[in-house]
């Protein structure tokens, strides 16, 4: 016969979760009643810091998120006390105690790691012995942004090693996948908005609206990030086995097309062709592949004509090397563009080995150019040419080759039915599509500082190292 200390625990224990959020409902209100809405978040801070000790994976997701979006600026925090540094700090803790407990040093083997060490190291030696004279800085009245922007890369670096220590089951890489596609697609969807409603960088072209910020208001970033949705999302609606689901998936990709025509970025526009190119070779031509794309192509150019505005249309379509280039809408954006490569240029030639300095670049062409101009050089390959120097150039180089080879090595196997990670078949697919586009668009846009590239690179490892487990446990499949 049971106890009645036996029958009220259990009960106890069912109710107890209940209790606890009552008590802090109760105690959130009380003290936003009586201190202010600020007092919330405090406890909010707890609640967020508990989630990443129990669940690390989430903290990731957080991570990202402060990447690629704008918190409210009591969220923010300021000076040393900001979201990423308290972040960064609970996970070297975390990860610490992981090295601690399992006594594996596998990450510090890694050759993306030490490709982005190496980087590091050539950004920092160019700042220092070929950066601007600060004497003469200072007497310009500028301040140079060196010391900002390496803090910066060391910062997406730290969260690349952060990410492949705690993203380490298929679970966690699908919810970090999928976030990422969700924040691309709501920064191409508030681009649309804002065109609909008449605005939009110069009242027709789309640009991320208050709330996202991973494009940084600039077009041609929006229209990357619709691709790379485009890209995963078309590779989810095939793995999915319910027809009726992979339909209602064609309006979402036709709408990001449809935000980067509305772009009018040529680039964008290249950039999706080589995303159609690389998915229609993928798929090998299938009838089916072919029928979603022609029905696809056919609603974007119906809603092109309906919603993009004229003078999008116009530039969008002049593309370099035709009259309409050189003398139509953008023709006088492909002249500034050239002109700005042929300064890089002259400025490699003066450092080939030690660039500038990472975020010296504006400072150091005002210098150089006669017409005293700070436009950004629109091409990644150059970026990492003047600041790194060609040694960097190449280390980069090499961390788009280790990736590429860690999706390949990843495809080989999870595109196998049999293969116990083939549910991530998907993910890997649109990886491979997302870092073509990547590389293509980094010849016309500067988009290497920004988390996209850190976040491929550390899915990649996340995927290669967990085939590679998977394949140590059955090694029948490693010849296969």
């Amino acid at each position: 016969m049971q106890t009645v200390g036996t029958v009220r625990a259990p009960v106890f224990r069912g109710y107890a979760p209940g209790i606890l959020l009552a008590t802090l409902a109760v105690l959130v209100g009380v003290t936003t009643v009586t201190v202010g809405p600020l007092a919330v978040l405090p406890v909010f801070g707890l609640l967020f810091l508990t989630l990443v000790l129990l669940r690390p994976e989430y903290g990731i997701a957080l991570f990202l998120s402060t990447f690629l979006m704008t918190y409210p600026q009591t969220l923010q925090g300021s000076g040393a006390l900001t979201i990423n540094n308290v972040l960064g700090g609970v996970f070297l803790v975390l990860l610490t105690y992981k090295v601690y407990q399992e006594e594996d040093w596998w990450f510090l083997r890694s050759p993306e790691l030490h490709l982005f060490l190496f980087i590091i190291l050539m950004f920092y030696l160019s700042g220092q012995l070929n950066g601007p004279d600060p004497r003469l800085v200072s007497l310009l009245g500028v301040q140079e942004h060196g010391a900002e922007n390496l803090r910066t890369f060391v910062t997406r670096v730290a969260f690349v090693l952060f990410f492949i220590n705690f993203i380490r089951t298929p679970q966690h890489v699908r919810m970090i996948y999928v976030l990422a596609l969700a924040f691309m697609v709501v920064s191409a969807l508030t681009g649309i908005q804002g065109v609909l409603r008449g605005g939009g960088l110069y009242g027709y072209r789309a640009t991320t609206q208050a709330g996202v910020i991973a494009s940084a208001f600039n077009p041609n970033r929006l229209a990357m990030f619709a691709i790379l949705a485009i890209a995963g999302l078309w590779y989810l609606m095939r793995a999915l086995p319910i027809r009726l689901l992979q339909i209602g998936i064609i309006p979402t990709v036709v709408v990001l097309a449809l935000s980067v025509v509305m772009s009018a970025s040529r680039s964008g526009l290249l950039g999706l062709a080589v995303c159609i190119a690389m998915i229609v070779l993928d798929e090998r031509l299938s009838i089916m592949a072919l029928l979603n794309l022609m029905l696809a192509m056919a609603l974007l150019v119906v809603l092109a004509l309906q919603f993009v505005p004229e003078r999008s249309l116009d530039r969008i379509v002049n593309l370099p090397g035709t009259t309409a280039g050189a003398q139509g809408e953008g023709s006088g954006s492909l002249e500034r563009r050239e002109y700005g490569w042929l300064v890089a240029f002259e400025m490699f030639r003066e450092n080939p080995i030690l660039g500038v300095g990472i975020g010296n670049w504006e400072l150091a062409r005002f210098l150089k150019d006669p017409a005293h101009i700070t436009a950004a050089p629109h091409s990644s390959y150059i970026l990492a040419l003047v600041e790194g120097g060609i040694l960097c150039l190449a280390a980069f180089l090499a961390l788009f080759w280790r990736t590429w080879q860690n999706i390949r090595l990843a495809e080989r196997h999870c595109m196998d039915p049999d293969f116990p990670l083939a549910g991530l078949g998907w993910i890997v697919k649109g990886m491979k599509t997302s870092l073509a586009v990547l590389a293509f668009f980094s010849l016309f846009a500067d988009l290497w500082q920004l988390v996209i590239l850190f976040w491929l690179v550390g899915l990649s490892i996340v995927i290669r190292r967990l085939v590679e487990q998977t394949l140590g446990d059955q090694p029948a499949l490693a010849w296969q």
